[in-house]
């Protein structure tokens, strides 16, 4: 039974664990093995397929010595009863004659019991231990002829059962181990079958007369599959309770469509025939049927191929693949029809074996017995489906197929035929053509040393798009986090993409958007020196606390101490416990969050907000002629007011990974004894230029050591001007790098060339987060740090988990402050020094 689809690790139970005397019970094997030699019941004639149902005059015992005997097994055999609190266990003894296969249930529970199957030895062989009061069953492809014990066994409350057992080759049990409920649309299911799970039973039911299409595919030995009603109810398979049924043969797919089921309740058994594998099971109600269980694979070819085949109420369609190795033209032709049968010609391209949205290439549906015909030119190549399907009626059909190869594609069609370019060193051209019959164009290429890509994509007549890409695991498939930068203008508009790329082999993806269109391909690479450790994607490396603050002192970087776990993993991942090992946390410094304010009253924060000295609250004064008037705990330059608390929750989020108190609870900051400045330039709808400036330069004349800026936008000369005049006053500037996935940080972070650190994000595998703007090919001071998922502080004493550069920042203005608390006469530059000297690039992901 497919388990682990349905219900998680942590619900799976020792069968032992149930009951200290079931355990107990299994020592007295001695006179449990010759109980088993002894003939238990008249054994029947061999030849024919009987069953027998026992009244039990006497409870099945709970131990071997009075275990019920119910004899020499042969066909099917049903027994009732119960356990409860007072009546536990109840055991039967069985043999089997030959040498076969063993299936049995358990059903009709209303409360959790188990099962087991145990030899003469008391050696468990087989158990089921579904939760609640699902059906249990064992199915075995193989049991050798002997004596053998069952051992029904309540888990929790008191429950009647009814066990049945059979030595059928294919079991003819109908105990459910999967109820898909009421099939109205597609359902997907996955499982194996194997020696000790021989078959699977999935039961399902249609409120009105439905279409009905089943396929199994996926298939690695030969499988097969029924559609089962159990008219009497009796839980078998009894003569003629087998709808329709696919047995193909070896490990092709299976199906079975049927133009009208009516409303009831059904089974679909999938069941062993030869072999052990995996199988993809599909149920669906879709006219015509959307599944696309290849039933004929006509392989790779050009020329002719014809195929005979009938359409009708037990069949409604048929599917057959094919391959195209090259670009070709097609043409379809279906003939010889006494009723109405149509065609569609289908790509699977997310190859999950359905038809959906956009994957229907190209159709016929004339009416009545016409011919259907489907002629394309060009067809680029590609695996492909061909389905016949039924509109009404039923015939038999003739199915011509002819494919025309076509010239060659300018460009590969997959990352595996992609155009080859070579090392790219210089500008290069390329013309071709993206549409419906070739939709998508790839080229591949290798750079040899750290380099600035340009690629345009010019003269388009329809919308199309460019990809740029970085197959990482060398699998063949652009997965998730492998495209690296991406072009997608609308319509005709011209597509450019600018990156920094380090050596090695990459990809360009030219894809249709809508229409057909030709168009050229302009590449470029150049060669650009960087500094020595320096990576375009993640500067110098993952910021590390406990190598700063030891360089800081002199001395070689600290020694490891446990990690936190949990929600403390960003504060593992930058090596702050080991700091705090050594007696620095954050003392003494200074942090301003020039953001969206912070809730200075949270619990996790409170304790570590600045507080003005020079101020007096409240008496209208500007006690310390800032400027300012009663900034007591710093300023609102959205509001201009004295308040800066946070309605946003950004600014406390991000002060929370700074500063968050050590107290037990809650979250703790990288530098938990630092003191936090509030400065709000950030409302509901950002901020302005001259704002943020105002707040820097604010944080600057009022005693910061650190500005933590989670913020972004376009170049500003104020902020530029803020920024190096927090540099010029001794004041060390941390900025996000940005969120938009581009090659290069954004504003203000990409004046981390002359002033400041620029901070990326990774998350807690060390992988750069897709969403991060990289460190690019011009050298500026760019480390990076965890922000993903991250949980901080939020207001109203609440907590979050954030995900941004911004999250990344306050770690790094974090660890900042940790430097500053070692050694508090440390000029800005010699503080990004450290962190740049001392950032790990090892294990770091993209």
């Amino acid at each position: 039974m497919p388990r682990t689809t349905f219900y998680a690790s942590s619900d799976v139970r020792q069968f032992w664990a149930t009951s200290s005397t079931f355990s107990t019970t299994l020592d007295s094997s001695a006179k449990f093995v010759s109980d088993l030699t002894e003939p238990l019941l008249p054994s029947r004639e061999s030849g024919g397929r009987s069953s027998f149902d026992p009244r039990l005059t006497n409870d099945p015992g709970s131990s071997f010595d009075s275990a019920y005997k119910i004899g020499t097994l042969i066909g099917t055999g049903h027994f009732s009863d119960s356990v409860s609190v007072t009546d536990t266990i109840d055991m039967y003894r069985f043999r089997l004659q030959n040498d076969g296969s063993f299936n049995l249930t358990l059903t009709g529970l209303s409360a959790d019991a188990d099962v087991a199957l145990f030899d003469r030895r008391g050696q468990l062989i087989a158990f089921s231990n579904r939760n609640g009061n699902a059906d249990e069953t064992i199915n075995l492809q193989f049991l050798e002829a002997g004596a053998y014990s069952i051992v029904v066994n309540q888990f929790s409350g008191n429950t009647s059962y009814d066990l049945s057992l059979s030595s059928d080759r294919v079991s003819n049990l109908l105990a459910t181990e999967v109820n898909a409920g009421l099939l109205d649309a597609t359902q997907t299911f996955n499982g194996v079958i194997q020696s000790n799970n021989t078959s699977d039973l999935y039961s399902f039911s249609l409120d009105t007369t439905s279409c009905f299409n089943l396929s199994l595919s996926g298939l690695s030995s030969d499988i097969d599959v029924r559609l089962i009603q159990d008219s009497n109810g009796n839980g078998v398979i009894d003569p003629d309770e087998t709808i329709a049924f696919s047995n193909q043969g070896n490990n092709r797919n299976e199906t079975i469509n049927l133009q009208a089921l009516a409303a009831g309740n059904y089974f679909v058994q999938v069941y062993q025939f030869l072999g052990e594998g995996s199988y993809t099971l599909n149920l669906s109600t879709a006219v015509p049927s959307d599944l696309l269980a290849a039933e004929s694979d006509l392989g790779a070819f050009s020329g002719t191929q014809n195929v005979s085949g009938t359409i009708g109420a037990l069949n409604t369609a048929d599917v057959y693949e094919f391959n195209l190795e090259v670009e070709s033209s097609l043409s379809v032709t279906l003939a010889g029809l006494s009723a109405d049968v149509d065609i569609r010609l289908v790509r699977d391209f997310n190859a999950n074996g359905m038809v959906d949205n956009n994957e229907e290439i190209a159709f016929s549906d004339n009416a009545g017995t016409l011919d259907e015909f489907i002629n394309l030119n060009p067809l680029v190549a590609g695996n492909y489906l061909l389905q016949v399907y039924q509109y009404s009626g039923e015939t038999s059909y003739n199915l011509n197929l002819t494919a025309t190869p076509l010239n060659a594609d300018g460009a590969g069609n997959t990352l595996g035929t992609a155009f080859n370019i070579g090392v790219l060193n210089s500008s290069l051209t390329f013309n071709d053509f993206v549409g419906t019959a070739d939709p998508l164009d790839f080229y591949s290429f290798s750079i040899d040393t750290t380099s600035t890509f340009n690629l345009s994509l010019t003269g388009l007549s329809a919308d199309a798009d460019a990809f740029l890409i970085h197959d990482a695991n060398n699998n063949g498939v652009v997965d998730t986090g492998e495209v690296v930068a991406a072009s997608t203008l609308g319509g005709t508009a011209a597509e450019s993409i600018g990156q920094g790329l380090s050596a090695g082999t990459y990809y360009i993806e030219i894809a249709q958007f809508s229409g057909d269109t030709t168009y050229t391909l302009d590449v470029s690479a150049s060669a650009v020196n960087l500094p020595p450790g320096f990576n375009v994607n993640y500067g110098y490396g993952l910021v590390d606390a406990a190598a700063a603050v030891a360089a800081a002192l002199g001395l070689p970087t600290f020694a490891d101490v446990p990690d936190r776990g949990g929600n403390d993993w960003g504060l593992d991942q930058v090596r702050a416990p080991e700091v705090w090992n050594q007696g620095y946390t954050g003392q003494g410094v200074i942090v301003a969050v020039v953001d969206t304010g912070v809730d200075y009253n949270h619990v996790d924060l409170s304790g570590n907000i600045w507080v003005n000295a020079g101020e007096i609250a409240g008496d209208g004064i500007d006690n310390d002629n800032n400027g300012f008037i009663d900034d007591v705990r710093g300023w609102d330059f959205v509001d201009a007011d004295n308040d800066p608390m946070d309605t946003e929750g950004h600014g406390t989020h991000v002060s929370g990974t700074i500063a968050g108190m050590n107290n037990g609870f809650g979250v703790t900051g990288v530098a938990y004894n630092s003191t936090i400045m509030p400065v709000r330039v950030l409302g509901p709808n950002g901020g302005s230029s001259t704002g943020v400036a105002a707040g820097i330069i604010y944080a600057v004349n009022n005693g910061a050591d650190v500005i933590n800026l989670s913020l972004g936008g376009g170049f500003s000369t104020e902020i530029r001007d803020a920024i190096e005049y927090a540099f010029n006053q001794g004041v060390v500037v941390v900025m996000a790098a940005g969120n938009e996935g581009q090659s290069q940080p954004g504003f203000p972070a990409r004046h981390a060339t002359d002033w400041g650190i620029a901070v990326g994000a990774v998350d807690i595998t060390n992988t750069l987060a897709n969403f991060s703007n990289r460190a690019g090919t011009t050298p500026l001071d760019y480390i990076v740090a965890p922000g993903v998922d991250v949980l901080s502080t939020t207001p109203n004493n609440t907590y979050s988990s954030f995900s941004g550069t911004s999250m990344a920042t306050p770690h790094v203005a974090g660890v900042a402050a940790l430097i500053l608390s070692a050694n508090p006469g440390l000029t800005p530059a010699q503080v990004e020094a450290l962190l740049t000297g001392t950032a790990n690039p090892n294990g770091i992901t993209v």
